[in-house]
């Protein structure tokens, strides 16, 4: 009887776990792959969709992040990955949702990238203590048109970009909005609609 109870437990235990979403859904991936139509010969590429120019982070084997976008990814793939996936929808799926580390002697020999850093081990650890909902709070604000925006009134020099590396793994993406000189917050698959 105490094995039935025990076995019934687990069985109950294992069918409450979730399975845990990736960052990026399938549908996400295959827009961010998306690079055009070849029809007669040539590429037609209509306007690019916006997701295209989402930030993206992406770990390297120096325990750094790059800040980069779906064409920088789609360079490196090329260049330095196009025999380890089969295409480059897999290999966004590697580095975007399954953590393959990059090999920086591979992909900085062929690309030259504007953002590389470590994350602030000062802001990692508020985001451990507070956790997400109350790390979002604090370094949000609601603009006057209800919108969500990044409060850089609690940010100090060095911890910005941790801190949208930390709302990027937690499925928010940034978009800027350089006329106002404001960085927008939105749930990533609003970001895809």
């Amino acid at each position: 009887m105490k094995k039935i109870s025990i076995a019934l437990i687990l069985f109950c235990f294992f069918i409450s776990c979730e399975k845990e979403k990736p960052n990026f859904s399938e549908g996400m991936i295959a827009v961010l792959a998306d690079r055009g139509e070849v029809q007669d010969g040539g590429l037609v590429r209509l306007p690019p969709p916006p997701v295209t120019f989402l930030a993206l982070f992406i770990k390297t084997d120096s325990n750094e992040i790059l800040l980069t976008s779906s064409d920088y990814l789609l360079d490196i793939y090329k260049q330095s990955y196009s025999n380890a996936f089969q295409s480059f929808k897999s290999f966004l799926n590697a580095v975007l949702n399954d953590g393959l580390i990059i090999i920086e002697k591979k992909v900085f020999k062929h690309v030259n990238y504007p953002k590389r850093f470590k994350l602030n081990s000062k802001i990692e650890k508020e985001y451990s203590d507070l956790g997400f909902d109350k790390f979002l709070k604090k370094y949000s604000k609601e603009t006057d048109s209800k919108k969500l925006a990044i409060n850089r009134a609690n940010i100090k020099d060095g911890e910005y970009l941790t801190i949208t590396y930390i709302l990027f793994k937690n499925r928010y993406d940034i978009s800027s909005d350089c006329y106002l000189g404001i960085d927008y917050i939105t749930k990533r698959e609003d970001s895809f609609k």
